[in-house]
């Protein structure tokens, strides 16, 4: 397989197959999404193995019927299996929920206005052609590393997402996103252990492996067993990874979702949702068929701004939102909950600038606590840094823990670089290097006795 197999016109069959198996009253509306991925796995002796992984189509059906609608999860779902789906779900309409009051309108303008389909980029990794291209893609990333640090393996892979929604008597759309990923792991003699950094990008092309490579050494080093504390030495601001700024930003963003900002703080940045960004989640429209946009989901005055599902929304002034793109489907859950798609935060500066000098480098940033302790919009983290001296690693610090609410958080934030990756989850997240500031959060080190 040199390339990986576009199935969007079977998608939209199944849809078809759903529309002819309806009955008379009946009205549907189905999403299906699909993942596909190759990856060609290198390891330290330079030996290739490829791994291929070809995802079916899978998502829901709404049925409705009357005032009341049921949502049916279509897992792996084939034209041939639409009649009996149908069939499974009639018994079960008194369980349904009643249609919304009014269904809201578009908030954005459809990206496909003038066709059925939208993809991401047209370009496709030849992973033939470019098998030869991973040993100077592994010498480039050796580049970045310090001494003692080796390239353990590498790892090269396209992803492809394909989606499409259709409506009784609506349009049927498709959409599809494809990117690249490149993996690299290392070893470091220096702390014992090992780790791995991703790089995402829609072609080859513009991945930076040395980038990566620099990257690498400071989080393999981070890892180590740490040393003294010198908060007082290098002071209260500490550079985040993007690896780290997306931990950090994923958890701020689905907190937010769920815990609107209550009280604005003015901000160095804005944190951005742009569903046609060059990220895992690219996509013309959501699980609901809304199209997609950029949407500021909290402003560089601190400020929340709304979004909203047929059934649900979250943040703004409590009038009456739009739906703006953001429904996910979860097959836990019986109708769609509120996501994001691709989120990033707006850059004030340029990423390279804040390895300069010495410095504290988050290269860690695990989320403390449960969702209980999340549903009051608080969170916690605890940061794994390293001192560095122009973005060479010299030593392992001491563990911190961080806390506050998401707007203090960033509010924290100083300095934000260009995204350099986006980071695949429920919601893909885009990382980059990043100060805080971490006087204005309650924080403190901690040693390693004291974690758990």
């Amino acid at each position: 397989m040199r390339e990986l197999e576009l199935r969007a016109e079977a998608g939209l069959a199944v849809a078809a197959a759903v529309e002819d198996a309806l009955e008379p009253g009946e009205h549907a509306a189905t999403f299906l999404d699909r993942t596909a991925r190759r990856r060609l796995v290198v390891d330290a002796a330079g030996k290739k193995r490829l791994y291929i992984e070809d995802g079916a189509f899978g998502g829901f059906v709404r049925l409705g019927r009357g005032e009341r609608e049921l949502y049916l999860n279509a897992h792996e779902l084939a034209a041939a299996g639409a009649p009996a789906l149908l069939a499974a779900g009639r018994p079960l309409f008194p369980a349904g929920s009643p249609l919304p009051a009014r269904e809201r309108a578009e908030l954005h303008t459809p990206v496909n206005a003038d066709g059925e389909g939208w993809e991401s980029t047209g370009s496709r990794l030849d992973l033939a052609a470019a098998a030869p291209e991973t040993a100077r893609l592994t010498e480039a990333v050796a580049t970045g590393l310090r001494p003692g640090q080796t390239v353990q393996g590498l790892q090269l892979a396209d992803v492809l997402t394909e989606s499409v929604h259709s409506t009784s008597g609506g349009r049927r759309r498709w959409s599809r996103c494809y990117g690249v990923e490149l993996t690299a792991v290392a070893a470091d003699e220096h702390s014992g252990r090992i780790a791995s950094v991703t790089r995402y990008a829609q072609d080859l092309a513009k991945l930076d492996p040395v980038g990566l490579g620099t990257e690498l050494a400071l989080t393999a080093a981070g890892m180590g067993a740490p040393g003294g504390d010198e908060r007082e030495l290098l002071g209260d601001e500490v550079v985040f990874t993007p690896g780290a700024a997306a931990q950090l930003l994923r958890a701020i963003v689905g907190t937010v979702l769920l815990n609107p900002v209550t009280r604005a703080l003015p901000l160095r940045t804005a944190l951005i949702d742009d569903g046609l960004a060059a990220g895992y989640g690219a996509k013309a429209f959501d699980c609901e068929g809304t199209p997609t946009g950029r949407t500021e989901i909290i402003t560089a005055a601190g400020v929340q701004r709304p979004v909203a599902t047929r059934k649900a929304a979250v943040g703004g002034d409590g009038g009456e939102p739009r739906l703006t793109g953001h429904a996910c489907w979860n097959p836990l859950k019986n109708f769609p909950q509120l996501a994001a798609n691709n989120v990033h935060l707006a850059p004030t500066t340029a990423g390279g600038a804040l390895l300069a000098g010495e410095r504290r480098v988050v290269v860690d940033a695990r989320t403390l606590g449960v969702e209980e302790f999340r549903s009051g919009g608080q969170l916690a983290f605890r940061l794994l840094a390293v001192r560095a001296v122009d973005g060479v690693p010299q030593e392992p610090l001491r563990p911190m823990t961080v806390e506050g609410e998401a707007i203090d958080l960033l509010a924290a934030l100083t300095e934000v670089g260009e995204t350099v990756s986006y980071f695949p989850g429920v919601f893909s997240v885009g990382g980059a290097y990043l100060a805080m500031n971490l006087s204005r959060l309650t924080s403190r080190s901690r040693g390693t006795d004291e974690l758990s």
